[in-house]
């Protein structure tokens, strides 16, 4: 049985209410803790919801809020919960119109709904999602100078299909980096997209896992991790 997180405020409105009854009549197993609480609060509710191991698909209701910040917090309550370097599940973030303009959504998200919400509709994300995180498609594998990055599956290979030791963070800037190809981010922003705004640590901790990456991999494709001074990190798109 499959777990699905509702991220939405509490108490749960029509629209979630209708996603939460449309997965527990196909049989899925669905918490909606209190989120919306300090740290400590936060992560107990997740604890009894979900014991030491993450949702497999969460749902987030972010259509009333004016950026995905509260996707973002959920993500470091996740990792407090299990693993500082686990990967995140799927996350099928509920937007409106306006959200697609701005940038972070794709750092928080994995999949979209817009108005109108239907129940069916977010019955059938979850399946893709948990279908693409099972089952890999060509949609989810970008190949290019010697190397196959599993956007999805989270693994990165090389020419002869060897997988590189990547770390799961490491994995995770790098998706966010080859994903925004062609543009440059601060340091400080890459620990909001990245590591999640709530994170403690310092603008250092990117420099080192830039430095780790390019170590990992191959120096064609290391190359390719830019550094502009007075901007931060980006990604170039191979010639």
């Amino acid at each position: 049985m499959h777990s699905v997180l509702i991220f939405a405020p509490l108490p749960l409105g029509p629209l979630a209410q209708a996603i939460r009854s449309a997965l527990l009549a196909s049989g899925y197993s669905v918490a909606c803790p209190d989120l919306d609480s300090p740290m400590q609060e936060a992560l107990d509710a997740l604890q009894c919801a979900f014991l030491d191991r993450p949702p497999d698909v969460v749902i987030a209701d972010l259509s009333s809020s004016p950026d995905c910040l509260p996707l973002h917090r959920l993500g470091r309550l996740l990792r407090e919960l299990c693993d500082e370097d686990a990967p995140l599940p799927p996350r099928l973030a509920l937007l409106c119109p306006a959200a697609l303009v701005r940038p972070d959504w794709q750092a928080a998200a994995d999949d979209f709904l817009l108005p109108p919400y239907a129940p069916e509709e977010a019955l059938a994300r979850v399946r893709l999602l948990l279908f693409r995180r099972q089952q890999i498609g060509s949609g989810d594998t970008l190949k290019f100078a010697g190397i196959t990055i599993d956007l999805i599956g989270g693994q990165t290979r090389d020419s002869a299909g060897n997988t590189l030791p990547l770390r799961p963070r490491e994995f995770e800037l790098l998706r966010f980096l080859v994903t925004h190809r062609g543009k440059f981010f601060s340091r400080a922003r890459l620990l909001d997209m990245v590591w999640g705004v709530e994170f403690e640590g310092t603008e250092r901790t990117v420099d080192i896992h830039i430095r780790r990456l390019r170590a990992k991999l191959p120096p064609q494709f290391a190359v390719l991790i830019e550094t502009r001074r007075g901007i931060g990190y980006g990604f170039r798109t191979p010639k």
